[in-house]
This record gives structure tokens, C-alpha cells and sequence, in this order.
């Protein structure tokens, strides 16, 4: 799995590459002074959810409305997956732990998107992300809306033809995408990624967007 997840993590990788020289050469390679150094990349101009239309693991109806006045980390995965998965929730955990440590917690969810609804239940899904953390929760939906949403947050997967056995692997980009508290699409960590950087990168990326909209 790892061998062909290689393409798809090279696509989203230049993609956010292209994006931040874009933006350079439109303002002449000048950027704001006080603009926060990450280990990811933050959207110049955070890109706005829309048409979400997914399903809660308490199986009620989640739209770009969930995200709103709340910071949201997203990986999109799926249950089954035997190793990329549980370590970036893990690390996402940890993260969590890390700013419940700072009184930095407060504001933030972690909700992982399943791109297997067939053998993702909201049930499952709900059991599934709570191992890791008790705040996080999850989600799926139909195959046309999953794959809107995914498109919106930068992250490409890739479900095998053959799904008429239980140990189907799905190849997945291994992003965490944070969504700002206007539901935007604010920033993105491709892999590899550390839990206090993200800590640390949350916090900064926090109080620059407050001071941008006091």
C-alpha cells in the first residue's frame, strides 16, 4: 500500500507547492511580517467549505455548519486501515493532549472522514476514533459527496474494484487538514508529521487568525 500511495501523496505535495509559489509571485515574493512560520502550509486566502454533506457517527446529518466557531483537524481514512491511519490519529491525540496541557484545547475537534462507507458504519466510526480520543469523532457519507468533500480538503483516495472480501486495503493520501472557526480550509500537514509541531502550529496559526478578525 505504501509503494502506491506514493503518486497520490506527490500530487497533493505539488499542489500545495504550486499554490504557495502562486501566491508569492502575485505579491512579488513579499509576505506579511507577522504571518506564523509552520512545518505545513497555510492557505494565503483559507478556501470556504461548501455543500458538505455527510453522516455523524451519531448518524445525524454533517454539514459545513459542524465546522463553524470551532478549530477542526481532519484525516480521511478508514477504519480498517492497518497502519497509516491509527498512527496520524494517534499523533492527533497526542497533539490534543499536548494543548489540553497549554489550556489550549478548549476550541478544537478531531474528526476523522471514512472513505470505506461500506464497511464503515457511523456506529463504527464513532466506537473506532473514541479508542484514540475521547473529543474525536467521525464521519462518511455517499460515495458522490465523500468525494466532493475530499476534493474540497486536498485529499485523494482510491478505492480497488474488488471489494467482494473484508481485507480490501484503500489507498489514501496520510494529510491532517486543519478547518478554521469560519469553516474554512486554513491549513494542511502532509506527512511527516509530530505532535508538538502541531501543537506549536495550532497555537501560532490560532492566535494570528484571532488578531486577523478581533
Amino acid at each position: 500500500m505504501k509503494n502506491s500511495l506514493i503518486p497520490r501523496m506527490l500530487i497533493v505535495t505539488v499542489c500545495i507547492a504550486a499554490a504557495a509559489i502562486g501566491f508569492l509571485l502575485n505579491t512579488g515574493g513579499q509576505s506579511e511580517a507577522t504571518r506564523p512560520e509552520i512545518s505545513g502550509f497555510a492557505f494565503p486566502d483559507p478556501i470556504a467549505l461548501t455543500a458538505v454533506e455527510l453522516i455523524s457517527g451519531d448518524n445525524e446529518p454533517l454539514t459545513e455548519d459542524y465546522f463553524s466557531g470551532g478549530w477542526t483537524f481532519i484525516y480521511v481514512g478508514y477504519t480498517y486501515c492497518p497502519d497509516a491511519c491509527p498512527i496520524s490519529l494517534n499523533i492527533m491525540s497526542q497533539m490534543y493532549a499536548s494543548l489540553a496541557e497549554q489550556d489550549a484545547a478548549n476550541n478544537v475537534k478531531g474528526l476523522l472522514v471514512s472513505v470505506d462507507p461500506e464497511r464503515d458504519s457511523p456506529e463504527r466510526l464513532r466506537e473506532y476514533v473514541k479508542y484514540f480520543n475521547e473529543n474525536f469523532a467521525g464521519a462518511t457519507g455517499t460515495e458522490n459527496n465523500l468525494a466532493s468533500f475530499a476534493k474540497q480538503v486536498s485529499a485523494v483516495y482510491s478505492l480497488p474494484k474488488d471489494r467482494s472480501t473484508k481485507e480490501y486495503l484503500v489507498d489514501h493520501s496520510s494529510s491532517i487538514i486543519l478547518i478554521n472557526p469560519k469553516a474554512e480550509v486554513h491549513a494542511i500537514f502532509t506527512p511527516p508529521q509530530k505532535a508538538d509541531l502541531l501543537a506549536e502550529d495550532y497555537i501560532k496559526l490560532r492566535d494570528y487568525f484571532n488578531s486577523q478578525n478581533s
